[in-house]
């Protein structure tokens, strides 16, 4: 199997998984004894300080671990108070999981502006219009589209909306352990991410950081006591921690930290995968004139292209694994999203693209 679908689900690192084994091992030697309560706060206190690492987070502790990045998103939405009328601000290229909860407020009467981002410039010009226009209470983007890869200006996004009093919510599923993440750099209110995608950690992990300020926001009702000993942050990890998953995650958070996260060979990839392709002259880069992360790399095929016919060909006839676009996102035609990590071999990279060509050709 040629696997070109890492944006979706990275394999495990074998680190991690050692991780998870041999840390539900250990606390299998103490349950739910006093030695084994200070042994998970001090394994759970290191995973922070690890995963905090790899955001660059200023203050560990405001790190949580959650189940997934939508279930971050879950926690932080019903944390606060939503008011009829009030305004938030999206973009078109969020993940289905995240626009449902995001839909599901307009039931409350919150209004939904998803902003289609053409250009960098278009995009911020439109963020600054929206929040300066007053209404808008959080502003809900992804740090890095999982449409195309297109990495957006978060940092630019905080400022404007930071200064115009709003909540800023990032979701760095497509960002964490590709690009490098620096949380010093702007003042979010929460960044959340998956561990099973580029951090390369187990499914059902991933975590959150959460800035003071959120808490001191007059529509968050999160509850008012802490839990002596434990960080502001912990409020949003719901009953009992999955410890051993959570040692994988921080595991695989180390590992990517210690490695150049912007020299990985996934850039090479990338234009070699646009050369490709584009030679075929039946099919068009999706992109826009800015950066992109250098994992992702989709296109759409030419004007009546079956799509779904050609993935079910490449998976039925070669073995290559990709992501279909059907019907999203808004206004962008069918397209296919090819995504490969530091670890994929470039041998395979070659064989998937030159037999893809070939089927855009004929």
């Amino acid at each position: 199997m040629i696997y070109l679908n890492c944006a979706a689900l990275c394999p495990t690192l074998p680190e991690a998984r050692e991780a998870v084994e041999r840390t539900l091992a250990e606390g299998g030697r103490y349950l739910s004894s006093e030695a084994g309560h200070e042994w998970s706060r001090r394994t759970i206190r290191d995973c922070r300080r690890k995963v905090g690492a790899l955001l660059n987070a200023p203050d560990a502790s405001t790190i949580a671990f959650t189940a997934n990045a939508s279930t971050a998103l879950h926690v932080a939405l019903a944390s606060l108070r939503w008011k009829p009328g009030e305004t938030l601000l999206t973009t078109t290229h969020e993940n289905p999981s995240i626009m449902r909860q995001l839909r599901a407020l307009e039931h409350e009467g919150v209004r939904l502006r998803a902003i289609d981002p053409a250009s960098p410039e278009t995009f911020l010009n439109e963020v600054r219009t929206c929040v300066n226009r007053g209404g808008v209470k959080a502003v809900v983007i992804s740090h890095v589209s999982h449409v195309d890869g297109r990495v957006f200006p978060i940092h630019d996004v905080a400022a404007m909306a930071g200064a115009a009093g709003c909540l800023v919510i990032i979701d760095g599923a497509q960002a964490v352990g590709h690009i490098p993440v620096d949380l010093r750099a702007s003042a979010f209110d929460v960044y959340f991410f998956t561990g099973h995608k580029w951090c390369e950690g187990p499914p059902g992990t991933g975590a959150m950081a959460v800035h003071e300020a959120f808490f001191r926001h007059p529509d968050c009702r999160t509850p008012a006591e802490d839990v002596p000993a434990e960080p502001a942050a912990s409020r949003f990890e719901i009953g009992t921690h999955n410890i051993g998953l959570i040692a994988g995650l921080a595991t695989a958070c180390e590992r990517r930290s210690r490695m150049d996260v912007a020299a990985t060979p996934q850039t090479a990839f990338r234009e070699q995968a646009k050369a490709v392709l584009g030679e075929t002259q039946r099919c068009r880069i999706v992109e826009w004139q800015g950066p992109h992360a250098p994992g992702i790399l989709t296109f759409t095929g030419a004007p009546g292209m079956d799509h779904r016919r050609l993935v079910e060909r490449l998976e039925a006839d070669c073995g290559i694994i990709v992501k279909l676009f059907a019907e999203y996102p808004e206004g962008i035609a069918p397209a296919i999203r090819l995504s490969w990590s530091s670890r994929t071999d470039q041998r395979d990279v070659r064989t998937g693209l030159s037999n893809i060509a070939q089927r855009l050709a004929s």
